[in-house]
């Protein structure tokens, strides 16, 4: 059954990750989202027990680190992006990236992973109130309904407490999964729902 959902899980990724790909306003913090849910997606695909007899067990624990450690702070930084306008460049995220991985591994040498893990998931939670706390101000300035705003938090937040509880443990790619397409969900329908007000930036 766990393995039906993270199936179920990677393909809602995968189609997230796709819509986000093709939006064409801020594109490359869009692209940045995409990757991030794509991740999500690696990982749950990697450790579903239909494809583990086919995947090294390396390549599952690449999937969740990669997703854990480098794709949900990227997508944490990505609301962010968006609320505060900071519109970082593809190289920026890529610079970001590769920090993120080498911050990773000198926790994992100095056997500090379990207190960085709940680093990482408290500091995305500070970073997400903060970028939400910012969108609601500025739709509620343009008289914008904010449903969406606080829909998202609402489920983000009792996923952040679901993956605290799970960290190190089965539950742990899960839980993250399951963020990740809040959180793209949250991007797609609020960049659909901008192209909407101002058509001139819908995409081609």
């Amino acid at each position: 059954m766990l393995s039906l959902f993270y199936l179920l899980l990677s393909a809602s990724l995968i189609t997230f990750g796709v819509l986000l790909w093709r939006r064409m306003q801020l594109q490359d913090t869009h692209k940045t989202a995409a990757l991030c849910v794509w991740l999500g997606a690696y990982a749950c695909i990697t450790n579903a027990a239909l494809f583990s007899p086919f995947i090294e067990p390396e390549m599952a624990t690449l999937g969740v680190n990669l997703s854990l450690y480098v794709g949900f702070p990227m997508m944490a930084l990505v609301s962010l992006d968006l609320a505060l306008g900071w519109q970082w460049q593809r190289a920026t995220w890529g610079r970001i990236f590769l920090a993120l991985a080498a911050m990773f591994e000198l926790m994992r040498r100095a056997e500090a992973g379990n207190a960085y893990g709940k680093f990482i998931l408290l500091a995305c939670t500070l970073a997400l109130l903060v970028a939400v706390y910012r969108l609601i101000k500025g739709a509620k300035s343009k008289g914008h309904s904010c449903r969406l705003h606080y829909l998202a938090l609402g489920f983000y937040g009792s996923l952040m407490l679901a993956s605290l509880w799970s960290l190190n443990t089965s539950f742990a790619v899960l839980w993250n999964g399951l963020t990740l397409l809040t959180f793209g969900g949250y991007l797609y329908f609020s960049a659909s729902a901008m192209a909407l007000v101002s058509p001139a930036l819908s995409p081609k």
